[in-house]
């Protein structure tokens, strides 16, 4: 996509000679450029969406820290990734994707005044490509162009692990889904972790609160259940702006919807448990390990290994769980990663805990 006031000299002599007469007018006329849009050859023709399980440091400071762990199931905890491709005008998953669907955890709070103690979180990251296979982010985001471009997420079709269906108030949704913009003056560059030019100031900052995109940002799901994960792109050409306020994340003001919708996705989303869950699952693990090594004679203490709890002595050793709620739970991740062997999901779950990731460095930073 590229912006562009005045078309090639090889399109028109048409446009040649209207460019030399708004050239020559008079002062008393105001020469007013149209509008910068993208080119066709710009098209967006595929998206990724990369969403990652992450933490935050402030409203808009989300942290993922990727792990470098082994995982028997599907990883679930760093990356899940998903590419969406162009038919006609609809938009599909692309054909091998190695996944169809979300798994999450939901969210707990805490200390709802503390953003940290919010999580888990899952940062997302929208990349544009076009049909050449080129990666349009640096134009959608642009300053030129950004106060045209807006994502909007918002949940339908919801319903619990029974079936059963879970009401989704399209005015205010954030009982089942949430998202906060995170987007930067440059899109791939951290501003939690900027540096700064010679006068100490950042290079590189959130944008404010006019100018949400959408390319970056980040969810939190406070509902378990499913439902299907709704992603729209709209072009404003006239602004996104009513009173000098934007729209809310889930729903286009009538000035966004003056323009045109360039993209509908969905992705179906799974929330089963909290991730309180699979740090209890966790903590006992260790408490058993630890039991087993006191009782182990001592030449025989170093061959104690880690492993699973049986799915019908699975307790929440901090008592924030009854032990049906932990076995309900545990149900759910075994049919949502495709395996009845509680001890390979329970064993994932620890290899997470146990693995270690990139902490010093400032990769996974917003």
């Amino acid at each position: 996509m590229k912006a562009t006031f005045i078309k090639t000299l090889a399109l028109s002599l048409l446009a040649v000679v209207t460019l030399g007469l708004s050239a020559c007018k008079g002062d008393d006329t105001p020469n007013i450029p149209p509008t910068p849009s993208p080119s066709t050859s710009g098209e967006i023709a595929r998206v990724t969406i990369k969403l990652s399980m992450g933490h935050l440091h402030g409203k808009q400071d989300f942290h993922f820290v990727p792990s470098s762990g082994k995982y028997d199931l599907r990883n679930i905890y760093d990356i899940q990734e998903f590419t969406f491709v162009k038919n006609g005008d609809t938009w599909s998953l692309a054909p091998g994707a190695p996944y169809s669907d979300l798994i999450a955890f939901q969210l707990f709070a805490w200390d709802p005044k503390v953003y940290s103690s919010i999580a888990p979180d899952y940062g997302a990251i929208i990349e544009l490509y076009d049909a050449e296979g080129k990666l349009l982010n640096d134009q959608y985001t642009s300053e030129e162009l950004r106060s045209q471009y807006q994502f909007f997420s918002y949940p339908t079709e919801a319903t619990d692990f029974d079936g059963k269906p879970i009401a989704v108030n399209a005015a205010d949704p954030t009982s089942i889904l949430r998202y906060v913009y995170c987007d930067t003056n440059v899109w791939n560059q951290s501003a939690s972790k900027s540096p700064t030019d010679n006068a100490g100031k950042k290079l590189y900052y959130f944008l404010p609160e006019t100018e949400p995109i959408g390319i970056k940002g980040y969810y939190q799901f406070p509902e378990t259940g499913h439902f299907l994960l709704n992603i729209d792109l709209w072009h404003s050409p006239k602004g996104k702006l009513e009173g000098g306020k934007a729209s809310p994340f889930f729903a286009p003001n009538a000035t966004v919807k003056s323009g045109k919708r360039l993209l509908h996705l969905t992705l179906p989303v799974n929330i089963a448990a909290q991730k309180r869950f699979m740090d209890e699952v966790i903590e006992g693990i260790l408490n058993d390990y630890s039991r087993r090594v006191r009782e182990a004679e001592d030449k025989d203490k170093d061959k104690v290994q880690y492993q699973a709890v049986p799915l019908d002595q699975l307790t929440s050793p901090n008592g924030y769980f009854t032990d049906e709620e932990m076995r309900t739970f545990a149900q759910r991740m075994m049919k949502l990663l495709g395996t009845t062997d509680w001890e390979r999901v329970a064993m994932d779950f620890y290899r997470y805990y146990s693995s270690t990731g990139d902490e010093g460095s400032n990769k996974g930073y917003f």
